[in-house]
């Protein structure tokens, strides 16, 4: 069965799409993705044009891909400028693409969505050919988990990107003098100038909950 094309979460229950969605994944959820849209921080003029892509069987929903339609690399957190590069030199159009990642985001976690494996590989089975006729150069799939998503790397034609990610973890720092005492001296003296910097600059923060913040 051919691909069918969402432009807009709004077009569709929350409750179908929120049941393809592993519950750890609230930046995967409808109300997450569809309040990108709804707010207009996605469309063309950001360059991320949504464009999900569903699998249905006997007209109930099976699988999704949360995607979206690229013109330029800017907000993956995944830098392939040089495909881009290579692409024009050899007379190749790079743009637009199929990518499917949380927008602006590096967050990870299964991006193919579907109620069972086999349902999954229909949808993915089914993306070459509509790539083609959409006109898009390649599908790219970020910050993927692997182990959730084993329909994909069990798939022939995927190029496999290797990425690396640093991530602060708190060891129980009591403040962050503390913190800052963990460090080597020179990590302590640059921190502190660049704090020193910024602190000149006349910035003020607040922290609210998400009841506090108004419309």
């Amino acid at each position: 069965m051919p691909l069918q094309r969402l432009d807009s979460l709004s077009t569709i229950p929350s409750h179908e799409w929120d049941a393809l969605v592993p519950v750890a994944q609230p930046f995967l959820r409808h109300a997450f993705l569809s309040t990108l849209e709804d707010s207009a921080s996605l469309g063309p003029h950001s360059g991320w044009q949504p464009e999900h892509l569903l699998h249905y069987e006997n007209g109930q929903l099976q699988a999704a891909l949360p995607s979206y339609r690229k013109w330029h690399s800017y907000g993956e957190y995944v830098f392939d400028h040089e495909w881009a590069q290579a692409c024009e030199r050899a007379g190749i159009e790079y743009y637009p693409k199929l990518l499917a990642a949380v927008p602006f985001s590096p967050v990870s976690g299964p991006r193919l969505l579907a109620a069972r494996a086999e349902d999954g590989l229909e949808l993915l089975a089914a993306l070459p050919g509509y790539l083609q006729i959409e006109g898009l150069s390649s599908a790219h799939i970020n910050f993927t988990d692997l182990l959730a998503d084993t329909a994909l790397a069990q798939q022939p034609g995927w190029m496999q990107r290797l990425g690396c990610q640093f991530h602060w973890q708190n060891r129980g720092y009591r403040d962050f003098q503390d913190f800052l005492d963990a460090l080597s001296s020179r990590k302590r003296k640059q921190m502190r100038k660049e704090r020193e910097q910024v602190a000149g600059q006349g910035f003020e923060f607040e922290w609210l909950e998400g009841q506090q913040v108004s419309e």
